[in-house]
């Protein structure tokens, strides 16, 4: 390697993009041969309080993928992610903040599912007599949930391991991928022009200079929080088409292992409103209500453990209770009033979205000049001024929308093999 091992490579983004990118790089040989610095700077870390920009703590989240079965590059990405983080589940269960579900995925106004779905364990059609009336297609398979701040305080734990304490993670604004070299920023990473630098900014790549990538816009979701630990097992509807990614209307039922529950959900592309709205989370617990009336029905009746080392047992009738489904208005007034006594929280969250889909790829080299001779005192043999620093390379993972916990490590080792291979 021709560039000296103290300048650092800089991760930009501590969302579940950027810490899982972070650890791929620690595990990599470039890593651990070479004993280069790395420096994590974010505008948000993930304890921060709640922020609909930042889209990794008000996730769902739950591996469900939207990969169309053309789009292998998705495929890829999403299917690597559920290996790494089922095998996670499997060797140190619940404490990851993953959750092994039976997951049952509906479909109304049309009779198709996505391929990758019978890539997961216990796959299985649901036959008509088994499912809703009202449904037109169901399939039921082994799936994850994610608690997102038990599995991100995981990946910080994890970072300060690999690296026996010595990657610094910076709340600093960065403006342009040229303020790298500024001396406030310096003070941070060193005086030496970065080695490289990985943006896993998110929506943030609309405006980092450097980046501004005008196909990057939010796609707003709105979902519900509520308490109910006695539901274990998670639900989708899917009325209408995907279009290739996330089109139509989603109802979600997505359980945790901390006994809450994500009920959902909503997606507004270009919306910016950062607060809940009173209608739509009357209308999300309408049709959360339609599709898993367990909801209220507490934890005295409904119990459904799951082994921390095997699949969820699958053969319990896939659909929901009908019976359970309230029928007239009364009983909807009820189980209404009900499930408005769990809620927690509303929330709302700007998924990082881009035409065109994630990119992850190598971009030009930056050529950075910082500033020499700043602060220094006479005599210490440099003028202030700037110099021509050595070319830092550019590597690109953001955009992923609402994919971005289903398709994390795929993308985090994509990028670590591009930032390894341009810096042979």
């Amino acid at each position: 390697m021709s560039q000296r091992p103290q300048n650092p490579i800089i991760i930009l983004g501590a969302g579940i993009i950027g810490l899982t990118t972070a650890v791929r790089l620690l595990e990599s040989p470039l890593y651990r041969d070479e004993d280069i610095p790395v420096h994590i700077i974010a505008d948000h870390l993930p304890n921060d309080p709640l922020d609909a920009r930042y889209a990794s703590t008000i996730a769902g989240a739950h591996h469900l993928s939207f990969a169309d079965d053309e789009d292998e590059r998705q495929r890829r990405w999403d299917g690597r992610t559920f290996e790494v983080m089922f095998d996670e589940w499997k060797n140190e269960g619940e404490a990851t903040g993953l959750m092994a579900v039976k997951q049952t995925e509906m479909f109304v106004g049309h009779d198709k599912h996505l391929k990758i779905y019978e890539e997961h364990p216990d796959f299985k059609i649901v036959e008509m007599a088994e499912r809703p009336k009202d449904i037109d297609h169901a399939v039921s398979f082994t799936s994850l949930t994610m608690t997102p701040l038990t599995y991100l305080n995981r990946l910080l734990q994890r970072i300060s391991h690999l690296s026996e304490g010595k990657v610094r993670i910076h709340r600093y604004h960065i403006p342009s991928l040229s303020s790298l070299t500024e001396p406030s920023v310096q003070t941070l990473i060193g005086k030496g022009t970065p080695l490289a630098v990985v943006v896993c900014v998110g929506l943030g790549a609309l405006t980092l200079g450097g980046v501004e990538d005008k196909t990057v816009f939010p796609t707003r979701g709105q979902v519900i929080k509520v308490k109910a630990p006695w539901i274990k097992t998670g639900w989708t509807r899917q009325v209408g088409d995907l279009n290739g990614g996330e089109g139509g209307e989603r109802t979600y039922v997505i359980p945790r292992a901390d006994g809450e529950v994500i009920l959902g959900g909503t997606r507004e592309e270009g919306g910016w409103e950062a607060e809940p709205r009173q209608e739509t989370t009357q209308n999300i617990l309408r049709r959360v209500l339609e599709i898993c009336p367990e909801l209220t029905q507490g934890d005295s009746d409904h119990k459904h453990p799951v082994s921390n080392q095997s699949s969820p047992d699958l053969h319990n009738p896939t659909s929901t209770d009908v019976s359970a489904i309230p029928t007239n208005k009364k009983e909807r007034q009820t189980q209404s009033s009900r499930l408005q006594s769990i809620i927690m929280d509303n929330l709302v969250g700007f998924r990082p979205s881009r035409e065109g889909g994630t990119r992850v790829e190598r971009g030009p080299d930056l050529s950075l000049t910082r500033s020499v001779g700043s602060g220094k005192c006479q005599g210490e043999g440099e003028a202030e001024g700037e110099a021509e620093g050595e070319k830092t390379v550019v590597v690109y993972n953001y955009g992923h929308g609402g994919a971005g916990w289903q398709s994390c490590w795929g993308t985090a080792e994509d990028a670590i093999a591009l930032l390894e291979a341009a810096l042979q």
